[in-house]
C-alpha cells in the first residue's frame, strides 16, 4: 500500500539538486528534534535554553536563513529555529555536532543532525536520551555493521549506497559518485518526515543570538 510518502530514491534526488543552492553547497548544519515517545513537543524558548548551555541569548522574531551567513557583529553564533509539526529544527549552527551539545539537546528526546563546512569535515548525527550513538564521516562511513548502534535509524541502515562495504586503506574517501551530504540530508528526512526545501529556505522563521561562545 502507498504510503503517499515519497521513495527513498525519490528523496535523495530532491535533496543532490538542493545542494547546489548557495545555502547548503558551502557549509551547512541542519538539525530536526523529535520529542520522545509520550513527551510534549519542546517549545523554541526550551529548545534555546539547551543549545545555549548557560551562554545568554535573545530569542527574535523571525528572519530568512541566510541569516546565519550574513557577517552580523555579535559576539556569538546565530542559528534560525522552528517548529514543523511536533518537531523542531535548528539551522545554521556548527556547534550542534558537538557531544556535549548533542547530548543536553537530545533530554528526553532525539536529535538527528547533518553538519559538514567549507573544508568537507563532516558529520551525521543521532542522538538519543542524553545519549550519542552514532556519528558517522560521510567521506570515510565505512560499513554498515562498523556502527552497532545503525539499529537505532534503521531509515539510515536502509540507504543501501550510504556505506562503503571496502576498506579505505590509503583514506582516500569514497570515490563510486554517491553525493554524501544528500545522503545525510535524506536519511534525516526518511528518519523524521521533515524536509528541507527551497520553500522553507525562502520563508522566515524565528532566529536566535547567543553573547558568547556556545559550551561543548
Amino acid at each position: 500500500m502507498d504510503s503517499g510518502r515519497p521513495s527513498a530514491d525519490e528523496v535523495y534526488e530532491h535533496y543532490r539538486r538542493l545542494i547546489g543552492e548557495p545555502e547548503l553547497n558551502v557549509a551547512l548544519s541542519w538539525t530536526v528534534m523529535l520529542p520522545a515517545d509520550g513527551a510534549d513537543p519542546l517549545t523554541l524558548r526550551e529548545v534555546s535554553t539547551r543549545l545555549s548551555g548557560g551562554t545568554s541569548y535573545e530569542l527574535h522574531r523571525t528572519a530568512r536563513p541566510h541569516i546565519v551567513n550574513l557577517p552580523l557583529p555579535l559576539p556569538g553564533p546565530c542559528a534560525v529555529v522552528d517548529r514543523i509539526g511536533t518537531a523542531t529544527v535548528v539551522y545554521g549552527i556548527g556547534e550542534l555536532s558537538l557531544p556535549g551539545v548533542l547530548r543536553r539537546m537530545s533530554s528526553n528526546a532525539r536529535v538527528y543532525n547533518a553538519w559538514w563546512n567549507v573544508n568537507s569535515v563532516n558529520y551525521l548525527s543521532l542522538a538519543i536520551d542524553g545519549e550519542v550513538l552514532l556519528k558517522i564521516d560521510g567521506l570515510f562511513p565505512g560499513r554498515a555493521e562498523d556502527h552497532p548502534n545503525l539499529t537505532q535509524w534503521p531509515e539510515l541502515a536502509a540507504l543501501g549506497d550510504f556505506f562503503v562495504d571496502v576498506v579505505d586503506e590509503e583514506c582516500l574517501g569514497r570515490d563510486d559518485g554517491w553525493n554524501w551530504q544528500a545522503g545525510f540530508l535524506t536519511a534525516v528526512e526518511l528518519a523524521t518526515g521533515v524536509r528541507l526545501d527551497r520553500r522553507w529556505l525562502d520563508g522566515e522563521h524565528p532566529y536566535l543570538t547567543f553573547s558568547g561562545p556556545i559550551p561543548a
